[in-house]
């Protein structure tokens, strides 16, 4: 939902890698052996869960499923997945490969439903040790409480953020437009790890703001209808979620805040939203703190490294952040000291790498998702101590 047809083949592609790694996973859950102990042999044992769970969100069903599926399969649980009521299409048709696959009966559920009721009653559920969520973090909050609440079942969330971008004056001008401008044009801003708060140096910072305005309308291009391949901008999910954007530039405008560019609906049909930029709104503002969830970017201009390193950590968000510089000492203190679980240098979401660890920090989740530590997430550690 938000994409347009010529980004399904490589979802796709994805999807299948994803689920191709973890697969190959599958023989490293093993534990391991000590015999430090005088008179003994002691070992570990990694076992599954058993019965697990895991919701799904609308905006990526099919890489969420696959970063689920993968890893929880792999290290020997059944699960039951629920995808959003907005999405279900994706989930189910992937049940109905599973059979084709080789897995018996059983071991992947698919449960479409509303998630006040069938989210709820999954999180809540004595049998299920183990659920993983992807989707908002007021959500989120939500899911953890009912766990809790219910028996303690461990949870892996990942939730929400507001990601910063950090250009210094010696980045590529050119590389770093394209690949800010494309972060948060993708999906029409729908995903969570967009870079959403550019912060670029003053230096530059007319000459980026009227670069990255350019390409970011570029990029967007035509709107119309997702599946027709020649369409560039698709619309936003449903009403809800444009009345919600909407809803962030009325906050805006009563707060001060002027878009530069956009803030306007495309149209009288579908729920496209102009690709719309902010500049220097004031650091407090809903609009620079607030996850909006569409293709709407705020950029602030700074002037040195102490002012836009707390400028960029001071949020609750911290699932992705950037920085593009040339000098590599400067790169090499920015992932040190930026405060996420990810961190881009010379590039930016949505690059990923299914083999290391995938996840936020702060309000924007905890555990992670991809490489081994997630496939280790879905097993219980036992100790075994034999006398001799």
């Amino acid at each position: 939902m938000g994409k347009v047809a010529a980004f399904y083949p490589p979802e796709v592609q994805w999807a299948a890698d994803i689920l191709k790694y973890f697969a190959g996973l599958a023989r490293e859950v093993h534990g391991e052996s000590s015999l430090t102990t005088a008179g003994m042999v002691n070992m570990t044992f990694v076992q599954p869960y058993g019965v697990c769970g895991a919701i799904v969100p609308w905006n990526g069903p099919l890489v969420a499923m696959s970063l689920k599926v993968g890893p929880a399969l792999a290290a020997g649980n059944t699960l039951l997945l629920k995808p959003s009521e907005k999405s279900p299409l994706t989930a189910l048709y992937m049940g109905k490969l599973i059979p084709q696959a080789g897995f018996p009966p059983g071991v992947l559920n698919i449960l479409p439903g509303h998630g006040r009721v069938t989210g709820a009653a999954i999180a809540s559920h004595m049998r299920i040790r183990k659920l993983a969520f992807t989707g908002s973090t007021r959500t989120g909050r939500i899911i953890k409480k009912l766990a809790a609440e219910s028996n303690l079942k461990d949870v892996t969330l990942e939730l929400g953020g507001k990601s910063p971008l950090v250009v210094f004056p010696d980045a590529d001008l050119e590389e770093t437009v394209a690949a800010a401008a494309f972060s948060i044009a993708m999906n029409s801003g729908q995903i969570c790890m967009a870079s959403s708060r550019v912060y670029v140096h003053e230096s530059i910072g007319e000459k980026f703001v009227e670069a990255y305005v350019t390409k970011f309308k570029e990029i967007m291009g035509k709107a119309g209808d997702a599946l027709d391949p020649n369409t560039t901008h698709a619309p936003q999910a449903d009403a809800m979620q444009y009345e919600s954007i909407m809803k962030h530039f009325e906050t805006a405008k009563n707060e001060g805040a002027s878009p530069i560019t956009g803030g306007k609906r495309i149209g009288e049909q579908g729920y496209f939203i102009e690709p719309t930029v902010y500049l220097n709104p004031g650091h407090s503002s809903s609009i620079n703190r607030e996850e909006v969830f569409g293709p709407v970017a705020v950029i602030n201009t700074f002037s040195s490294e102490i002012e836009v390193l707390k400028l960029a950590n001071d949020t609750e968000y911290g699932l992705y952040a950037s920085v593009y510089t040339k000098d590599i000492s400067r790169a090499l203190r920015f992932a040190k000291q930026l405060e996420s679980g990810m961190v881009g240098v010379n590039c930016t979401s949505p690059t990923m790498a299914f083999d290391l660890p995938f996840g936020g920090t702060k309000q924007s989740g905890e555990g992670r998702e991809s490489s081994l530590k997630s496939l280790h997430s879905w097993t219980e550690l036992k100790t075994v101590m034999i006398k001799i």
